[in-house]
């Protein structure tokens, strides 16, 4: 029982460490998290709506909103197809100077993500060796 105590606690000091991170990082970026999801979608090269709104499961409109402020910040540019008029592409704008940064930012984010999941799977075991031992124990 001391176990599951101590888990829980070390689980809920993670959450709240989680949670000030993201707040942190994301203030210091005037972004929200949905901002977030859709620049990691352009930061290599553009994208429609349509694909980012299915990559981050969010709603077309949804998606869209959240273009309207990126590129009220001059963080994105929408740019008309050539070739299809109908269709629209989102990139990264020249001038949002956080460009770099969140190329930078994005290889610390997946050092992040890389340990949230080897902590994930941790957890995993820690349910596999707590129902182990409630069976073992009935």
């Amino acid at each position: 029982m001391e176990e599951l105590i101590t888990m829980a606690k070390l689980l809920k000091e993670a959450s709240a460490l989680f949670t000030w991170i993201t707040r942190e990082e994301l203030e210091s970026k005037d972004i929200t998290w949905q901002q977030v999801l859709i620049l990691e979608q352009i930061v290599h090269g553009p994208k429609t709506i349509g694909e980012i709104s299915k990559a981050v499961s969010l709603s077309y409109s949804t998606v869209s909103g959240l273009i309207d402020r990126l590129q009220r910040d001059n963080i994105v540019i929408r740019l008309k197809d050539k070739k299809d008029k109908r269709l629209v592409w989102v990139a990264m704008s020249q001038r949002f100077d956080h460009a770099d940064d969140f190329a930078e930012h994005q290889a610390e984010m997946e050092t992040f993500e890389q340990k949230t999941t080897q902590m994930i799977s941790s957890l995993h075991v820690l349910q596999e060796m707590y129902t182990t031992k409630k069976r073992i124990s009935s």
